[in-house]
């Protein structure tokens, strides 16, 4: 293959990248505002997070296989499908609480088919020496759309919360464009590679659960992962609760957005001189810090450190488990790879806002900081099992 065609193919699946996270990070606090709207608490905000997370928790696996068999692609336009589901299913049955719940979870779906074809591709793509810098242009894209996604919330005049409709039709255009462009990224099985052989998911799940350093990678990113969840469907109601308005929600979400596009881009460079390992641990003890922080009664201004803080270390974390779960397992089953890493992350996803639901109805959203800010000190624990270089594990 020519240069050319590798980064053309590239550029198709970093843009593809961005518009999932522009629809996540635009739909998912606007379903928090729509909840609140109608008169759901924070026990419904957690409910609707459990939502976005059980049904990928049972699918995941099978996803991660079937792009080992089928290639990267189907999986991607399922992803897309599944968001206009979830688009249209807002915009018309937004003003119930089940409609809200129901699209959540087919929000979930969508990001779980189309993160697993974009992930297996980089994985298989991804040549040795060069995981920290691909998975730090991967997430770079990620991070892109997380940034933008907020700004659909910002609407003029509105000083309580964001209508929904017209964040929906626009999430509804970003998802067209997304799943036009899922038919444009090749299958890396096309370039040379070949289909996992045929063997039963969950004995080839297990096998892969066995291994060296995997459990901690998994638990580590899921701990991660639901820390960014939870920031992102509870901050509306730590908002509320201190009467800020939606712009400055939005203001919020972007500078955590830019702040992680700027790890990300600084990422080849603090493993290089730093390691991989430090880094890791130490990036997320700062998410865990930054955390905290936002459950303080602070002024906005430390507010918006507290989040550039927190998207800066938290925006190196997942990029770096990404190499850590590659460099663990075999090439051939990293569809599998891939999938189990987000069955980690889904599972953190739904038990952690189910458990801290009930803190955000007795004590607020502070309570939900701060025990998420403690769970990301055990991540950052479980990091120093992550390997230094960049030599396969077996």
């Amino acid at each position: 293959m020519r240069p050319g065609d590798r980064t053309v193919r590239l550029v198709l699946l970093l843009v593809h990248a961005v518009t999932v996270q522009i629809i996540s990070y635009a739909m998912r606090p606007a379903i928090s505002y729509g909840l609140l709207e109608i008169g759901g608490g924070g026990g419904w905000i957690g409910v609707a997070t459990a939502a976005f997370a059980v049904p990928p928790l049972i699918l995941a696996v099978p996803a991660g296989r079937l792009a080992d068999r089928l290639g990267e692609r189907v999986p991607l336009v399922m992803g897309g499908l599944s968001f206009l589901a979830a688009c249209l299913l807002a915009l018309f049955a937004g003003g119930a609480i089940w409609g809200l719940v129901l699209a959540t979870a087919l929000l979930g779906l969508g990001v779980l088919f189309s993160v697993v074809g974009e992930q297996t591709w980089v994985m298989r793509d991804a040549g040795r020496g060069r995981l920290d810098n691909v998975f730090g242009l991967y997430t770079f894209a990620t991070s892109s759309g997380q940034m933008l996604g907020p700004l659909l919330l910002m609407q003029p005049g509105r000083q309580d919360s964001p209508e929904l409709a017209p964040v929906m039709i626009a999430c509804l255009c970003v998802a067209a464009a997304c799943f036009g462009l899922s038919f444009a990224v090749r299958p890396t099985l096309e370039r040379g590679g070949s289909p996992a052989p045929a063997e039963r998911m969950l004995p080839e799940a297990w096998r892969l659960l066995r291994r060296r350093g995997v459990p901690q990678a998994l638990i580590a990113s899921s701990l991660t992962l639901t820390s960014l969840d939870i920031l992102l469907v509870y901050l509306p109601l730590l908002a509320q609760e201190r009467m800020l308005a939606p712009a400055v929600l939005a203001v919020l979400l972007t500078v955590r957005g830019l702040a992680t596009m700027g790890s990300r881009l600084l990422l080849g460079l603090l493993t290089s001189r730093l390691g991989r390992r430090r880094v890791l641990i130490w990036a997320t003890a700062g998410a865990a810090l930054a955390m905290i922080a936002c459950a303080a009664p602070v002024p906005v201004w430390a507010l918006l450190l507290a989040c550039a803080v927190y998207g800066f270390a938290a925006g190196a974390v997942q990029p770096l488990t990404m190499s850590w779960m590659t460099l663990v397992t075999p090439r051939e089953i990293r569809g599998v790879g891939a999938s189990m890493r987000l069955v980690g992350n889904r599972a953190g996803q739904t038990a952690i806002p189910l458990a801290v639901a009930g803190l955000s109805v007795v004590s607020g959203a502070a309570a939900v900081f701060i025990a998420t800010g403690a769970s990301l000190f055990i991540a950052a624990g479980l990091s120093r099992a992550a390997p230094e270089d960049d030599a396969e594990d077996g």
